[in-house]
Order: C-alpha cells, then structure tokens, then sequence
C-alpha cells in the first residue's frame, strides 16, 4: 500500500500540542513579560534578527531546490513552466534580502520561540546569560492579539518532511494559479506568504534536541512594528 506522503507530513504539523510549551529568557526580561494585568505580552522578533540570522535561508534554499526541480521536470509544459516563472522574484528578492522589511509594506516574517522541554541544558545555555534566567510555562492554547496572521507549529527537522513541505508549495500554487487567470496574482500573493511561514519553521536536524515549537507572525504593517537594542 503507498503511503500519503502529503498526509503525513500534515499529520506531523498538526500534531497533538504539548499542553505547555516552554520559553527561556533572562530575569530583565521577565519583568517585561509579566503584566499587571496577569497578561504575558511576548516580543516576536524578525527572522533576520534571531541569534542565528541565517536559520530562514535553510528554508529557503529547500525551496528553491524542489522550485528548480519542478522547473527540470516541467521544460516541456510551456503552461506548468509560465507560472513557475512567475515565482522567480520571490527567490531573487528572498536570497538577496532574507525577509527584509524594507522589500514590501508586510515582508516582515516574526517568529516567538517555544519548545516542549521544560529544563533543557542547551536552551539555558542560549537564551539566558551565563545561565541565569527563567523557563517559563504558558498554555499551547494561549490567545493572541495578532489574529489569522499568525500560526503556532513544531518546528520541521526531519529533512524528508521539509522537501514535502515545499513540494506541497508548489502543487498548490500551480493549482490555484490554473484555476482561472484572474487567480493567477491571488496564488502568487498566497505562495510568498507561505513559502515565508514554511521557511521560518525549517531547521537543520543538528538543533533536533531543542523540541522547538514557533508561533509565526506575517503581514504585518510597519505601523505595528517596533525596534529594540540586541546584539542583532
């Protein structure tokens, strides 16, 4: 019996949520987090400000590998081939600029780190300085302001999954795109959001241990955007 591949790997997205998930920070930190009111107010920080800047191109180069597959695969599909084409910016802009907030009013892709480890020696090490700090617990089920342009994954580490992450991209813009010309501007517009979301849940097998999980934020306007003095 084959198995769905598709379906698999969506099972492994929508997975059962741990009933806590973790988040390491400093004690100065905290103090910004624990509200008055008994409310947790969170940061999400660019992609391209994260301790490692360059963990949204790990996503990225997946992508373009299976997008120039498709390509190969497709020479002989003049159609197939027209709407692939139409993706080439989004790759030429991503490589150049990473999720750049200057490229477009809602390029910005946010993300909030969690994981399903309470007490994680690698974690302490990262998150809190000299390992001085606190992991605190929130529900999985936590409300947010930030509404529909927002999701909360697992991280995807195993590489077999991300390739069919990306395949399943595709096929669904090439699909939209068919439906009718006018849908053509509608599925581009869908892909870059997506393809945004899929590379910043990427992550190399090495960082397996962390068990992350990442509440993704996109499409945000500038006007909702803050800066803050880090290290990045």
């Amino acid at each position: 019996m084959e198995v769905d591949v598709t379906k698999e790997f969506l099972k492994y997205l929508r997975q059962e949520k741990p009933e806590a998930l973790w988040h390491y920070t400093s004690f100065d930190a905290i103090n910004n987090i624990v509200k008055e009111s008994g409310k947790l107010s969170f940061w999400v920080s660019e992609i391209n400000f994260l301790n490692d800047h360059q963990e949204y191109f790990h996503g990225l180069k997946i992508l373009k590998r299976v997008f120039n597959q498709f390509k190969n695969e497709n020479k002989g599909d003049s159609s197939t081939l027209f709407h692939l084409n139409q993706l080439e910016h989004f790759f030429r802009f991503s490589e150049a600029t990473g999720t750049n907030l200057s490229f477009a009013p809602d390029a910005g892709v946010f993300v909030l780190s969690l994981t399903s480890q309470k007490d994680l020696l690698s974690q302490w090490r990262a998150y809190t300085p000299s390992g001085h700090g606190v992991s605190i617990g929130i529900s999985s089920d936590f409300e947010s302001e930030l509404g529909n342009k927002s999701h909360l994954f697992p991280v995807i580490y195993d590489d077999k999954f991300k390739y069919e992450y990306a395949k399943d991209l595709l096929e669904e813009y090439i699909n939209e795109s068919r439906s009718h010309i006018e849908a053509n501007q509608s599925a581009i517009s869908n892909f870059n959001s997506k393809a945004k979301v899929a590379c910043t849940l990427m992550k190399d097998e090495g960082f397996k241990e962390e068990c992350e999980w990442r509440y993704v934020v996109y499409g945000q306007e500038h006007e909702n955007i803050q800066l803050r003095s880090s290290d990045y």
